[in-house]
């Protein structure tokens, strides 16, 4: 039963039945879009930090589906009108999720469009500052459990039903770590090592 499988955690606020309530009815109403899913992580955050700011409350939701998993993040200053746009997100992307069935199956190869190559050769800059005291911080890390070998179509998909705006994967042709992302105009962007 679908209701089995939605876990709810309140992270920074207390834990409140209405609230509850309302993100179980939210996701019945599209049942038949989660027929696959084997878990669904509802997280409701309260950002003490920010009170007063656009930003006080988020949700995440994390369905796992068996050919990819579905997240969804929004934030806002009320957790209703969070949850009312995180389901809406949720729902188109579950459904992008099964349009893409075939793809997912195998039955058919996933497609894209090559953009025109275009290699630029590097240009030295002459004035180069000094950075010799400076010392990067990496704020994020993130450990990839998952590098199953992917078609260029397939990662975007997967990078779209996840929300990222890039996602590293194995390529399945070359059979070489590559990142897809999405660039500002819209289109898709592709990075690959060099061959030699």
């Amino acid at each position: 039963m679908l209701k089995d499988i939605i876990q709810i955690s309140f992270v920074g606020m207390e834990p409140t039945e209405a609230l509850k309530k309302y993100v179980i009815e939210k996701i019945l109403k599209k049942g038949k879009l989660f027929e696959e899913a084997t878990s669904i992580e509802v997280f409701l955050k309260e950002n003490k930090y920010s009170r007063g700011i656009d930003q006080d409350f988020r949700v995440d939701i994390n369905v796992k589906l068996p050919k990819s998993p579905v997240r969804v993040e929004q934030r806002g200053p009320d957790m209703y009108a969070n949850i009312d746009m995180a389901t809406d997100t949720l729902f188109r992307r579950l459904k992008r999720y099964y349009d893409k069935r075939t793809y997912w199956e195998g039955k058919e190869s996933w497609k894209v469009l090559e953009a025109e190559a275009q290699l630029k050769e590097l240009e030295e800059e002459s004035d180069i500052e000094d950075y010799s005291d400076y010392v990067p911080k990496i704020s994020v890390r993130k450990v990839i459990n998952d590098m199953t070998p992917l078609e260029e179509g397939e990662a975007i998909e997967r990078m779209e039903l996840l929300g990222y705006d890039q996602l590293l994967f194995r390529s399945k042709v070359t059979g070489k770590i590559s990142m897809i992302y999405r660039r500002k105009d819209g289109d898709y962007g592709l990075v690959e090592p060099y061959e030699s």
